[in-house]
This record gives structure tokens, C-alpha cells and sequence, in this order.
């Protein structure tokens, strides 16, 4: 009886739920939706709550910049390093807006706050860490990729998990990107969301809004809670990749290359500072690190086609 029961919970009420999201709500916003055609200040900005983050700022925002993001809302959350000397640059060029938040554990709260306050001046707006780059795999420009997404609220991209590859110290005289190329042999069901800013984010209370960002979707006379669709436009509740089966990862246009730990001195370092979520860090345990780094079997160089681009953009060569 207890096992009928786990079925009935587990197995037929996520068929239901795949049903309902992936028949009716997608046709009707295939069939009815409006695409956005609203020309806002900004079509596609990133929101990042750093701290102690100035070594890696740099690359980060050059990088993104140069595949299309137009503007980025930075949450300075008590760091201590030379992080304004990095950012001041982009404030002065109008690419930056820096925002103190000495809040402790209230990444949520910078995300509501962003949301909230700079929504009318984006088309898209996505909440990403400062070890996570979008990889485009085709085309140069995120914001094309994302016009075929205009109708829906939100879209979430895959992180592809990259480890250590051995490496005991990091070299600061290199990306990140160049440097880092041992992973995960396929997706991380967890990724990150751009949110298209006509919807309302239905709830920040909840942790999964950092990873599956679900929106308010008025539906008839229903307003309900949508998960965001995947790149292959199947709506994706938490812990579920609905749609294209095995092919996720070959035929995807996207993914997250989300660089884990880097080095071991870098991670290593992270294990006794705070975290600007995690009340208790749970790096300080090291099966936390093993849970992942163990699954790097594979690698990858997809991104490295960018960093030529990138350096010639930083002025590094010509």
C-alpha cells in the first residue's frame, strides 16, 4: 500500500503536472501569448550578490558584455578586497549599477530588490553567480537567442558542473575560462533562469527562485504558478528535465559552465568564510566537495572559442 501510495505521489501527479504545463498552458501561449515588444533601457541585464569576488569581477562582466548582456546590478555583500577599484571603471561607463547589501544570508532579498526596483528597465533580467558564465554553443548574441523565448516568463539554462582538474593553485595570470575545462559528462538538473520582467516572480521566499524561478501566469480566470520552460520550451518544475530526452545535452544551444571550485586554493579558501546564503557553509564538509568533483569525467571547450574575442575586446592582444 505505502509503495501504490509513493507511485500515486511520485510518478502519476508529475505525469499530470507534465501534462497540464506542456499541453494546455504552452498551447495557449503558443496559440495566444504576445511576443514582448516593449524598448526598454535594457534587453537583458544579470544580478550578482558578491563577496570577496574582485579577482574574478573583471572577467565576468567583460565577458558577458561581450555576448550581449547590456548592464549588470551588483550586490556587494560586506567584501572586504579591493572589489570598487574593479567595478568603478564599468560605474563610470554606465554598465554597473553597485548596490551595498550588508544584510547577512539575504541573497533572496538582493534578488526581490533588484527585481523590484529595475524590472522596467530590462526585457530580461537573470540572477547568476559570479563562477557561472552563460556559453553560447552557436551564434555570438545572448539577446537573439532569446527573442524566440518572448512569449514565455521564464527559461532556465543547465549548469555544466566544472571541477578542480587537478589543479592545486590558480593561476591569476589566466581566465577563468582558459583554465578549467575538466566536468561533468552531462547536465546538472539545476541551472539558472532569465525572467522575462511582463511576469510577476511568484515567490522569493522559496530557495529554488535562485535556480527555477517560477512566475504568475494569469491563465482563463486562474492565476497560477508557472515553472520556467528549458531551452527545448518544456515547462520544468524543480528537479525535473522534461523533454528531448538524451539529447539534452548535444543538441542544447546553451548551457551554464559553472565553475564549482576552480583550484583547490580558491575552494579550499571559501571553506572558512561565510556565505552569502548558507548560514552554515557547507563547504566545511568535505564530502560537499567530493559530491561533485568526483563526477568530473568529462571535458569540455565549447567557451574557449570566446577567449581570443575576449582578450582582443580586454586589449590583451591584437
Amino acid at each position: 500500500m505505502k509503495s501504490f501510495k509513493q507511485f500515486v505521489k511520485t510518478k502519476l501527479i508529475s505525469f499530470f503536472q507534465m501534462l497540464f504545463y506542456n499541453s494546455i498552458v504552452k498551447g495557449w501561449i503558443i496559440a495566444f501569448g504576445k511576443k514582448d515588444k516593449r524598448k526598454l533601457k535594457y534587453k537583458v541585464s544579470l544580478c550578482l550578490i558578491f563577496k570577496d569576488e574582485a579577482p574574478f569581477l573583471k572577467e565576468w562582466i567583460d565577458y558577458h558584455k561581450m555576448i550581449g548582456v547590456n548592464h549588470f546590478y551588483l550586490y556587494n555583500n560586506n567584501s572586504i578586497d579591493n572589489y570598487k577599484e574593479i567595478v568603478q571603471p564599468y560605474i563610470d561607463n554606465g554598465i554597473v549599477t553597485l548596490i551595498d547589501w550588508p544584510y547577512q544570508q539575504a541573497q533572496h532579498k538582493a534578488y526581490k530588490h533588484c527585481f523590484e526596483n529595475y524590472r522596467n528597465d530590462n526585457n530580461w533580467i537573470s540572477f547568476l553567480d559570479a563562477d557561472e558564465f552563460f556559453c553560447l554553443k552557436e551564434g555570438n548574441d545572448i539577446t537573439e537567442w532569446l527573442d524566440k523565448y518572448r512569449k514565455f516568463p521564464s527559461i532556465t539554462v543547465c549548469w555544466k558542473m566544472f571541477g578542480t582538474g587537478g589543479l592545486i593553485e590558480h593561476d591569476y595570470d589566466k581566465l577563468v575560462i582558459e583554465q578549467y575545462n575538466v566536468c561533468w559528462e552531462h547536465f546538472n538538473v539545476h541551472g539558472k533562469c532569465f525572467v522575462n520582467t511582463r511576469y510577476d516572480i511568484a515567490n522569493f521566499d522559496t530557495w529554488f527562485v535562485h535556480h527555477s524561478t517560477y512566475m504568475l501566469f494569469k491563465l482563463f480566470f486562474l492565476k497560477i504558478k508557472l515553472p520556467p520552460i528549458n531551452q527545448f520550451k518544456y515547462f520544468c518544475p524543480l528537479d525535473t528535465m522534461w523533454g528531448h530526452g538524451k539529447k539534452k545535452d548535444s543538441e542544447s544551444e546553451v548551457q551554464i559552465n559553472h565553475y564549482f571550485t576552480k583550484a583547490w586554493d580558491i575552494y579550499s579558501a571559501k571553506r572558512n568564510k561565510t556565505d552569502v546564503y548558507f548560514e552554515k557553509n557547507p563547504k566545511l564538509d568535505y564530502s560537499y566537495f567530493y559530491k561533485y568533483e568526483m563526477k568530473c569525467t568529462s571535458v569540455d571547450y565549447i567557451i574557449s572559442r570566446f577567449i581570443i574575442k575576449l582578450k582582443i575586446s580586454r586589449g590583451e592582444i591584437k
